[in-house]
């Protein structure tokens, strides 16, 4: 199985209408299928803890002009990936606006955020969900995002300047593009009411780093909520269709919380979940 290499694209899942045909311009560009290498048992991370049986695993450092992008939370806090040393980081792409996959990440990770507070690791592990849409996706947009979730301290909603948002998931390996909304009417922002004229088809990745800055595994796919009650009832009425149908069935791949707490044990050494 080849290692995952900054620069290079893995699969791409779209965030709108993920079953149909992903655009040929985007499909092009994408090489390097993923798929879940850790079945062999054999352990390339820092740890002596189970290897993940899902999603791949792997050790490679994120490059020092990734790491000093500077990015920015739901508060307006400033910070970068290097700044979080020494912190194991759960890193998922998102924005406020998808109305297909993106609430059901984020609904799958306030469980890990709330795995990780009831170990003790709050102080050790960070939960980072950073837009793939910063001209939409401001401070107001992000705190409003968290405050449906009621998302605690250690989990963060963040923006950035579009080069800087773009650079940092070109790094990533993560395939971006957007597309021109032509339904009508047209869905509507569900915080601000105004008409949506573009939406963003993205990869749906997971990433842990670990504390020495070193990519540590990743796993591709649809989110596998527990429940449709996890979903925020303001995003479960702004799903489209096939948000809905990946709510009840996700198509494969596709994960859970348990997958990225099992990815955090491997990584810290420390039983989440």
């Amino acid at each position: 199985m080849p290692r995952p290499r900054h620069g290079r694209r893995r699969p791409t899942r779209r965030c709108a209408r993920p079953r149909a045909q992903v655009p040929a311009a985007l499909a092009a560009a994408l090489a390097l299928l993923l798929t879940a290498c850790s079945s062999s048992g054999v352990s390339v991370g820092p740890t002596t803890a189970p290897t993940p049986s899902s999603g791949t695993v792997f050790d490679l450092a994120v490059p020092p002009a990734t790491a000093s992008l500077r990015l920015v939370d739901e508060t307006g806090r400033t910070f970068t990936l290097a700044s979080l040393a020494g912190k194991t980081v759960v890193l998922a792409d998102f924005l406020t606006l998808c109305q297909e996959i993106c609430p059901l990440t984020s609904a799958n990770l306030a469980a890990v955020a709330a795995a990780v507070r009831t170990t003790g690791l709050s102080q050790d592990v960070v939960v980072l969900e950073v837009t793939v849409d910063p001209g939409r996706d401001d401070v107001t947009h992000l705190a409003a995002y968290q405050k449906l979730f009621g998302a605690q301290p250690g989990w963060s909603f963040v923006t950035g300047a579009p080069a800087d948002i773009d650079a940092l998931w070109k790094s990533f390996g993560v395939a971006t593009e957007r597309r021109t909304i032509t339904e009508r009417p047209a869905p509507k922002d569900w915080l601000t009411q105004a008409d949506l004229t573009y939406d963003i088809d993205h990869q749906d990745v997971v990433i842990v780093i670990g504390p020495d800055g070193h990519e540590r595994w990743l796993i591709n796919g649809t989110p596998a909520v527990r429940e449709p009650s996890a979903v925020p009832s303001t995003l479960q009425r702004f799903l489209s269709e096939d948000g809905l149908a990946n709510e009840t069935a996700p198509p494969d791949p596709s994960w859970t919380p348990v997958d990225v707490e099992a990815a955090i044990t491997y990584v810290t050494g420390h039983r989440v979940g």
